[in-house]
């Protein structure tokens, strides 16, 4: 199925902003991230929908997981987040 695209009405302003990245316009298909740093490169790209209201030090651990060196920035060891609470 396909729907129409999400709107852009908030901006990757700093740490803790939550968002989705589409694959591109009616794809229906999306990757979520929280943002480490202020991101206005990506205003108007992806979608922001919320931001981390507690836990930030939580964020800042994951971030620290080292990554491979070849090039891909993927984690050396898996990181999954759970009970993780709920949107309000």
């Amino acid at each position: 199925p396909r729907f129409a695209d999400e709107a852009f009405s908030l901006a990757h302003v700093g740490p803790g902003v939550l968002a989705m990245a589409n694959a591109g316009p009616d794809t229906n298909s999306s990757q979520f991230y929280v943002t480490t740093v202020k991101a206005p490169f990506l205003n108007g790209k992806h979608v922001v929908f919320g931001s981390v209201l507690e836990g930030m030090d939580v964020v800042k651990t994951i971030e620290k997981v080292p990554v491979g060196n070849d090039g891909s920035s993927r984690p050396k060891y898996a990181v999954q987040v759970a009970d993780c609470g709920e949107l309000l």
